[in-house]
């Protein structure tokens, strides 16, 4: 058992005995089981509050004469009297439509759908236009439409089947140019007929009555339009002609999903926004069929309180309050039988009680003092965030986000809320948990137990504001140097611009503030310069690192937005991907080969497809099965060098065949990814090698070299080459790219298939430009003598202008093409010599390289005026012949060695400078 979860048990234990008297009885909590029953001069039944707090005298006599009313009166009063207390912050502060709609109990899930406006349409035909420039330029390309009131009219928009009047954008850009576009696709779905398609008809319907989230005549439409090749737009006006036979008020949302109008339907629709509007229960807090069932977690947290506390504190309108309060009222009755001990402050569980509690907590200093809140309420609020505490406080959940945010929580509550009896036990509690549970949350190297670099942003994030809070209020936080090592991590893993990979469950999220926040509350300078994107702080000293444990390892040129960066991973863990040997790289300010993303926790066959399958990753998928992570795996080495790092990795999650990859990351620019499979038994396997890009990438594959190149607008691209285009089946095949959750892009990927017996490889060269990709790039495979490529791989580079070659076994002198090495891996071209665990190059029998005994690693760079840089580990200056590495260079005017100017002898055309 770990420490932290013993300091709990220890904790609760000793919180049971804070409380005078027998616990109240299960099911509703009622008045004597808050307040605590008093009779024959004792305590029958203990309160939950401490009446020695300052100001609940008043309270604990109107309960001691039997007075529940006046006891909640009194209550109210000490609240509106008391002074502030530090209440913590929403969970969201703006979300789109929450202050007009969630009154209507309309309520959308995340940002994938955005409310913009409503439109009227009828009596009769009319045409109506509405700004969506925000919809657009925050890159959604789509549009639903949705009913505003319960009623029995219906809204016929015309489609773009219809022959005039059809829907149109209308975009100016940047240049004063104006560009009109009609939908891809549009339809509608109905939730009377699931299975109908209605993407061909003249009309899209928009209808909903009855109570509850849907009925049978509720019809949502739904419209995409193609943006590709569109860029800087400064305004964008979205037109629809529609009617009906009396007034109808039609919402209107942007919508960042792509779909196809043939395949369209209800039951294929996971849908994120409900109304309850006119419904007299409102929110019955559960999930509704069909919809993305993180809506049973995120409508019960309460997000739009925020918005409409916040919106309340700033006009004064009662309406807000009402309205807020409602809701948790709401709430409390709809969802306090849900538990017999907790009630609705645990409904749905751990991780959304405890948000919920952040958000009332919050609301609740907003709110205390407003005229709209009655005694009642204000005891039912108070009664439910009690026993979210007491349920937090004895919760355990296996997932570090989720108990470190119940412990934050339950921090706020016990800082908060002094006057409930168990506030101490719970600062005690939560205080030890918090300094404690960084152990069990990271590995021995640091790295975080999720594999999802969202997660861990959002679980560091938690932290810079939860020790912040603890300094502030005189609370002991002792884990400073394992958070430090924690924000190192998450600092390696970002690319370049400061933005996350995306890897596992995850999107990429700007994760600079967290990184300047950590480092400010630590004083370290390196996580202040990454988040600060150089402006402060001090460079890191490194750039390349292995996390051994957590099966990660990075291989960066830089810290500049400009740098390359590639990740190569065989990690698991809570919301990891079936990833294993997965690259993502980055070049010249932009992902190259991202991660695809996650899309939706629902069975939605893209989310499935991104988050369930090996083929949706950049890695090897083998006889179309997607891998497991119970298997053998890891990193095995990065070989780290100024010039160039050597990364090797393997994996045994697919049961067909054991992967291992092996991936040299030159800093000049250029990556080469060698794959060996061995297969567990003598059938012929199916190997598939997937390359992917996300959605406005354009790529293109070149018949004969099979080779693919990118065709971004702008900015960099990249060109990918395989080096036995003949043995494998190439293809550029449809998949999906979720830039952020909620969203979802068609998107291109390159898939290669080899069908072999026995041992195979695949070898490929990446090559990225600050341009247009190079297209012009070619790669020939080299005969290593007899020996088998799944033995010792070389490629040819550019008609011979480089060299590349990896032994997989043990090492022994081989020739191919014109050389000649006794090593384990070497690239060489005019400008640079690359060498592995080698001592001897040779080119058409003239030395390049020749040392006494192997050497870990070399790099030779040749500078046009005459500058020889040599950089290794374990390497000193020395021009002694027997004991020096000579190095063939004839125009060397100076010798730098690992940053340091030395001296150099000549004998020949060959030099010695370093051993």
């Amino acid at each position: 058992m770990s420490r932290s979860w013993w300091r709990l048990a220890v904790l609760v234990l000793v919180a049971a005995f804070l409380v005078p008297g027998p616990p109240a009885a299960a099911g509703a909590l009622s008045g004597a089981g808050f307040f605590g029953r008093w009779s024959a001069g004792g305590w029958t039944v203990g309160p939950r509050l401490d009446y020695a707090r300052e100001g609940l005298k008043p309270v604990e006599s109107a309960v001691k004469a039997g007075d529940y009313a006046l006891a909640e009166q009194r209550l109210l009063d000490h609240y509106r009297a008391r002074p502030a207390i530090e209440a913590g912050a929403f969970s969201q502060t703006t979300w789109p439509g929450a202050v007009e709609l969630t009154p209507s109990h309309i309520w959308t899930l995340g940002s994938g759908e955005a409310y913009i406006t409503t439109l009227t349409f009828g009596p009769g035909e009319k045409t109506v236009t509405a700004d969506v420039t925000s919809s657009i330029t925050s890159g959604k390309a789509g549009f639903f439409l949705m009913s505003r009131y319960k009623d029995a009219v219906i809204a016929l928009v015309n489609s773009r089947s219809k022959g005039s009047g059809k829907p149109t954008l209308r975009l100016t850009l940047a240049d004063g140019s104006v560009r009109t576009l009609i939908p891809t696709h549009d339809t509608y779905i109905w939730a009377a007929h699931p299975d109908n398609v209605y993407g061909t008809k003249y009309f899209m319907q928009v209808s909903d009555q009855g109570a509850g989230p849907f009925t049978g005549e509720t019809r949502k439409a739904y419209l995409r339009f193609d943006l590709g090749g569109v860029t800087d737009v400064k305004k964008a006006e979205l037109t629809l002609t529609g009617q009906a036979d009396t007034a109808k008020d039609i919402m209107l949302y942007g919508n960042a999903e792509t779909f196809d109008e043939a395949t369209r339907t209800w039951s294929t629709t996971v849908q994120n926004t409900f109304s309850w509007e006119g419904d007299p229960g409102g929110f019955d807090w559960k999930l509704p069929a069909g919809a993305d069932k993180e809506y049973l977690y995120q409508l019960p947290r309460f997000s739009f309180a925020g918005p409409l506390a916040l919106e309340y504190q700033k006009t004064g309108d009662e309406r807000h309050a009402r309205t807020l309060i409602d809701l948790m009222t709401d709430f409390i009755e709809d969802a306090d039988t849900y538990d017999d001990d907790q009630g609705a402050g645990s409904y749905p569980g751990n991780l959304h009680a405890a948000r919920r509690l952040q958000n009332w907590i919050a609301a609740y200093e907003i709110l205390r003092r407003s005229p709209s809140l009655t005694p009642e309420a204000n005891t039912a609020i108070l009664k439910t965030m009690n026993r979210a505490g007491l349920y937090l406080q004895v919760n355990v959940n296996g997932t570090p986000n989720k108990m470190q945010s119940q412990k934050i929580m339950l921090l706020h509550a016990a800082v908060y809320f002094p006057e409930f009896r168990a506030a101490p036990a719970w600062r005690a509690d939560a205080a030890g948990f918090l300094s404690a549970q960084l152990d069990d949350s990271t590995y021995a190297d640091g790295g975080y137990r999720e594999s999802t670099d969202a997660y861990l942003r959002g679980y560091l994030r938690q932290y810079v504001d939860a020790v912040a809070f603890m300094r502030r209020n005189g609370i002991p936080f002792t884990a400073t140097a394992k958070l430090r090592q924690l924000g190192r991590f998450l600092m390696d893993q970002s690319y370049p611009s400061g933005y996350g990979p995306a890897y596992g469950d995850s999107d990429s999220l700007d994760l600079r503030s967290t990184l300047r926040e950590l480092g400010e509350l630590l004083d370290d300078p390196e996580l202040v310069h990454v988040g600060t994107s150089g402006r402060s702080g001090e460079k890191p000293a490194h750039t390349s690192v292995l996390y051994p444990d957590t099966r990660v390892a990075i291989s960066r040129s830089g810290w500049t937005a400009d740098d390359s960066h590639l990740r190569l991973n065989a990690d698991r863990g809570n919301h990891s991907h079936p990833d294993e040997l997965a690259i993502t790289a980055y070049a010249y300010g932009r992902p190259l080969l991202p991660d695809m993303g996650t899309f939706t926790y629902s069975e939605d066959p893209r989310a499935e497809w991104l988050r369930r399958t090996t083929e949706a990753h950049n890695t090897i998928e083998i006889d179309d099965r997607p891998q497991t992570s119970t298997a053998d795996g890891g990193i095995s080495h990065l070989i780290a060098n100024p010039v160039f790092d050597l990364i090797g990795a393997n994996t045994a999650s697919s049961a067909g065949a054991v992967h291992e990859r092996s991936v040299l990351s030159l800093h000049s620019g250029l990556w080469v990814v060698s794959d060996r499979l061995k297969p567990v038994d003598a059938a012929t396997h199916r190997y598939e090698q997937n390359w992917h890009f996300a959605a406005d990438a354009d790529p293109s594959m070149r018949s004969g070299t099979e080779a693919t190149a990118t065709a971004f607008a702008t900015g960099a691209n990249l060109t990918i080459v395989p080096a036995d285009p003949a043995q494998v089946s190439s293809h550029l095949l449809d998949g999906y790219h979720a830039p952020r959750f909620y969203s979802v892009e068609n998107a291109k990927y390159a898939s290669y298939v080899k069908r072999a017996a026995g041992r195979t490889t695949f070898d490929t060269l990446l090559v990225p430009s600050r341009g247009a990709a190079d297209t012009s790039v070619t790669v020939e495979r080299l005969p290593v003598g007899a020996t088998p490529s799944h033995k010792a791989t070389a490629l040819s580079l550019n008609g011979g202008a480089g060299v590349y070659y990896k032994s997989w076994t043990t090492k022994a002198s081989r020739t191919f093409g014109p050389y000649t090495f006794d090593g384990k891996l070497l690239y060489a071209d005019a400008g640079s010599i690359v060498m592995v665990d080698g001592s001897s190059i040779e080119r058409a029998g003239t030395t390049l390289v020749k040392a006494p005994a192997a050497v870990k690693e070399l790099a030779v760079t040749f500078d046009g005026d005459g500058t020889v840089r040599i950089d290794g580990s374990g390497l000193t200056a020395s021009t002694d012949p027997a004991e020096a590495i000579a190095i063939a260079a004839p125009e060397a005017a100076k010798v730098i060695l690992n940053g340091v100017v030395v001296p150099f002898e000549r004998a020949g055309t060959l030099i010695y400078a370093a051993a």
